[in-house]
């Protein structure tokens, strides 16, 4: 299970994140941490999947409490619910897309102002 304390209990780990970035990261796990509780109380589902759900909610509680304390340490759960959010987020915006029409458009660019391309 994850930990409850997420200053203590280990090596914490100090954040230094932009304010740009605090704001973004607090409203992602709010919403984030409330569509796990929005599961658990409408579809518990199997117990395991329940475990699973208040697993990932106490790990969205300590992320914000990390933001809070401006340190966090490291647990797997924390690192599970952030890859499965990037990759929510990416799939959403369509990351790979974007980046791939990106990098099209700026190797043109290259080639047109006499740069070399990639």
């Amino acid at each position: 299970m994850a930990n409850q304390n997420p200053t203590g209990d280990g090596d914490a780990v100090a954040l230094t994140i932009p304010a740009e970035h605090r704001k973004f990261l607090r409203e992602t796990f709010e919403i984030a941490r409330a569509g796990v509780r929005d599961e658990l109380a409408e579809h518990p589902g199997s117990p395991s999947r329940a475990e699973t759900l208040r697993r990932e909610e106490t790990a969205y509680g300590q992320l914000l409490a990390g933001l809070d304390g401006q340190a966090i340490v490291p647990n797997d759960d924390a690192c599970d619910v952030l890859s499965d959010l990037a990759g929510i987020i990416d799939r959403g915006n369509e990351y790979r897309r974007v980046v791939q029409e990106h990098d099209a458009l700026h190797d043109l660019l290259r080639q047109l102002v006499g740069g070399e391309s990639r």
